[in-house]
């Protein structure tokens, strides 16, 4: 169930970063390549990203944000090495490359490399026009970043 659950949000994950990457409107006959050809049968269009960040960051192997909280969703996505994060009031877990993990605005967590690899994540935001604050809280201790304490 949890490997199942990993692949829907990572499928979800390049749905997502296909939309956000994408604002150009294709018409009622698709693109035409150089030769005439269409690319697509009927209206096809892309959606414009508003409302949606993207972005990447890497991590040396062992590297970890601080405890923060964003005013928005997240969702994480491993693009290369393997991420450990974790949510307030949970255990420290791990992500393996090309999953990803969900996170709701508000709730303390942290996210980092694991102590062997380097990592690089994409990240995309949610924005959700509430007003809510991104607030960066105190760092990570030892304990919690080898799973064996909670906040």
């Amino acid at each position: 169930m949890k490997q199942r659950l990993r692949t829907v949000l990572g499928v979800f994950l390049w749905l997502v970063l296909a939309v956000a990457a994408s604002s150009v409107w294709l018409g009622d006959e698709g693109e035409t390549l150089a030769h005439g050809q269409t690319t697509f049968t009927g209206n096809s269009f892309r959606v414009d990203n508003e409302g949606v960040r993207l972005s990447r960051r890497g991590f040396d192997a062992g590297a970890r944000s601080h405890w923060h909280a964003h005013g928005q969703d997240q969702l994480l996505f491993v693009q290369a090495g393997r991420m450990r994060y974790q949510v307030e009031g949970g255990r420290m877990q791990e992500v393996d490359l090309y999953d990803s993990t969900y996170l709701t605005s508000g709730i303390p967590h942290w996210h980092g490399a694991v102590p062997d690899q380097d990592l690089t994540q994409v990240s995309v935001t949610f924005d959700t026009d509430d007003g809510a604050p991104f607030e960066w809280l105190e760092a990570v201790s030892d304990e919690q970043y080898q799973g064996d304490s909670g906040r």
